[in-house]
């Protein structure tokens, strides 16, 4: 949420397009609030991709010739 005097209206409509609410104050009084029509986006957490990998493959350290095999046999699947 922002707070600005009635002097610095040229940051409202950035801060509107960033979805924060905007207060509005003369001599320290409150006179109103400007809500933007579109709320502030709230990104979506991403996994913890690291976590994830060792729950499913723990501390093992895949070779190049062990990872060539598995990438042949996922594209036989595909195209089989």
């Amino acid at each position: 949420m922002s707070t600005l005097t009635l002097d610095q209206t040229t940051r409202i409509e950035s801060l509107l397009a960033a979805g924060e609410l905007v207060y509005l104050s003369k001599g320290g009084k409150k006179l109103g609030v400007i809500i933007p029509v579109v709320e502030k986006a709230h990104g979506v957490p991403l996994p913890d991709f690291r976590a994830r990998l060792r729950q499913t493959w723990g501390s093992r350290v895949f070779s190049n010739a062990e990872v060539r095999e598995m990438r042949e046999a996922e594209l036989e699947q595909d195209h089989g």
